[in-house]
């Protein structure tokens, strides 16, 4: 007999089974997912290839027995367990799936990146070491940076967080971590590396537990004190796993996988690849002045990009001349040659000063300035100085739109709708240009868009007068040349454009004849000195080209641009 209460209590297990299999998948995705954020930080050690300059493999850990067979060992989860029992640490590792997903990560999927990882630790793990103990913290912490940053100085998240420790901007500000426009201290390998042992040791005094501190530092505080509170209380970060955020879920996990596999890198024939240097053939010098990274390469015969990647700090490859002291890293075999050549480094790491540009002008005798015109007949005055009524005129400009191809990375939760009317483009637009079938979109998704944008250009035979002003002592600047006093019109013409002044002068003689100077660029050679360069053009003194390019000295140097009013 069918009954309606049997197929009630059916229909009510077949949806709580789906319901279980909906949240099993959304988990396997989720740590799927995780994963993948966590793998790309290993991912971005291939960037640093040639920088790096990763040698073969270390002679000190290379077992040739197990290497050439190019055998990957795997292991049951008894042997895991009983390896993890055997580390002495002081932050408790469980063995769980949750575990052995990363282990495999780690030990099998990114096999050569991990030994990039165990190379990259020689230089970085020593320092770590010596802070961890000095502030009385598990040394174990220094595996921590591995899941951050998989050990690359300069390695930036998707959010915004960088360095070794992976601080964003607030967090590392609250811990003395300074960032400006020439120097990011998150990217400072000691300065970071005693931030985040402030941190652990904030964290530690809260919760007294090291896994919530580690689960903190990937979530913050708060999110650890909802868990806390959501599960009743509980302390253990096993007990308020599933109330953390998802990538937490999976950041402790990792720590102890890694743990794992670093204190177990043998048995899964697993070898370090070393960069060039290690922690020991390093250097530091204090330097307070500013030093070009360009002319300390050619000067100490060392890459550029090894300098850089020695000194991640520095995001403009300088120094910065400052009131402060900057470290400067360098490998020890070069300490030497620096110091022989710091006083010719600095010297050359000064930047040219800046060609001065002078205001286009337009010189009129006085005699010719009509009754009714807005300029003012000046008179000279005790120190035979020019004075004259000065008129700016400026080319004018507009915006108009240009249309442009871009490229569109896909958000979350983005639609083809939401796309095209971001670029102001039509559906079916959209989906044609990127041969799309349907309207679905994945996060990260690449989309060729098009969309215009302003453009400033100048409007044609027009200018605007947006000035007046009186110039006084304007000798200097072109009172120097004979055929300027007496010239009825004195334009300059500079980088293709002509604008004018109209300017009173001194001499109120006949009319003369009209001479159009202008401005030339004189590339200094070896050899070269200002009164070479001067009798190289007709009419230039050695005062008028310290004049128009502002030089202090008469010292030059070589490659120097230097703008040279010539006539003709």
């Amino acid at each position: 007999m069918f009954s309606f209460k049997k197929l009630s209590n059916a229909i009510l297990i077949f949806f709580f089974c789906l319901a279980t299999n909906t949240s099993s998948f959304s988990q396997v995705a989720d740590s799927s997912q995780n994963i993948t954020n966590i793998s790309s930080m290993l991912d971005s050690l291939v960037t640093l290839n040639h920088v790096v300059r990763f040698n073969c493999l270390d002679a000190n850990c290379f077992n040739a027995s197990m290497a050439n067979t190019g055998v990957v060992p795997y292991f049951s989860d008894d042997e895991y367990i009983s390896r993890m029992a055997k580390i002495s640490c002081p932050i408790p590792l469980s063995y769980n799936r949750y575990v052995k997903d990363f282990i495999d990560l780690y030990a099998f999927r990114r096999r050569a990146l991990t030994q990039r990882v165990m190379g990259l630790s020689n230089l970085y793990f020593p320092m770590y070491e010596e802070i961890l103990d000095k502030e009385g913290l598990p040394l174990e912490f220094k595996y921590l940076s591995i899941i951050e940053s998989a050990l690359n100085p300069v390695a930036v998240s998707r959010v915004g967080a960088t360095g070794l420790w992976q601080f964003m901007y607030s967090t590392g500000i609250v811990y003395g971590l300074k960032v400006n426009s020439f120097t990011d201290d998150r990217r400072d390998p000691i300065k970071s590396t005693y931030a985040a042992c402030k941190y652990f040791k904030d964290m530690y005094s809260i919760y007294g537990d090291w896994l919530l501190v580690i689960a903190s530092y990937n979530c913050g505080a708060g999110n650890v004190n909802k868990a806390i509170k959501r599960s009743g209380g509980k302390k253990n970060f096993w007990e308020i796993m599933q109330y953390l955020p998802a990538e937490t879920r999976s950041y402790v996990p990792a720590f102890i996988a890694v743990t794992y596999v670093m204190n177990y890198s043998r048995e899964h024939n697993l070898y370090p690849i070393t960069p060039a240097y290690s922690y020991f053939q390093v250097d530091t010098i204090n330097v307070s002045k500013q030093v070009n990274f360009n002319v300390l390469a050619s000067q100490i015969d060392l890459p550029l990009d090894v300098i850089s990647f020695l000194n991640p700090i520095y995001k403009k490859n300088y120094i910065p001349d400052t009131e402060e002291s900057y470290a400067l890293r360098l490998p020890t075999n070069k300490i030497a040659l620096y110091m022989a050549k710091e006083e010719q480094i600095i010297a050359l790491s000064i930047p040219p000063p800046k060609p001065v540009m002078p205001i286009a002008l337009k010189v009129v005798k006085p005699d010719t300035v009509s009754a009714d015109s807005s300029l003012t007949v000046q008179q000279i005055d005790s120190t035979n100085a020019v004075a004259q009524t000065v008129e700016v005129v400026k080319t004018q400009y507009k915006f108009v739109d240009k249309k442009v191809v871009k490229t569109h990375i896909v958000r979350k939760n983005e639609s083809v709708n939401s796309v095209a009317a971001l670029y102001k483009m039509s559906v079916a637009e959209l989906k044609r240009i990127n041969r799309l079938k349907t309207n679905s979109l994945l996060k990260g998704q690449r989309l060729t868009v098009n969309t215009t944008v302003k453009t400033k250009v100048p409007v044609e035979n027009s200018s605007a007068t947006v000035k007046q002003k009186t110039i006084s002592n304007i000798s200097t600047a072109i009172a120097t040349d004979t055929s300027v006093k007496d010239s009825s019109v004195y334009a300059s013409i500079v980088d293709g454009k002509t604008d004018s002044i109209a300017v009173n002068t001194v001499n109120t003689n006949s009319a003369s004849p009209v001479v159009t100077p202008k401005y030339v660029y004189h590339l200094v050679q070896p050899g070269d000195t200002l009164w070479n360069i001067a009798k190289k053009y007709n009419g230039v003194t050695i005062e008028m080209i310290k004049n128009i390019n502002n030089l202090r000295s008469t010292e030059l140097k070589v490659g120097t641009k230097l703008k040279v009013l010539v006539s003709g």
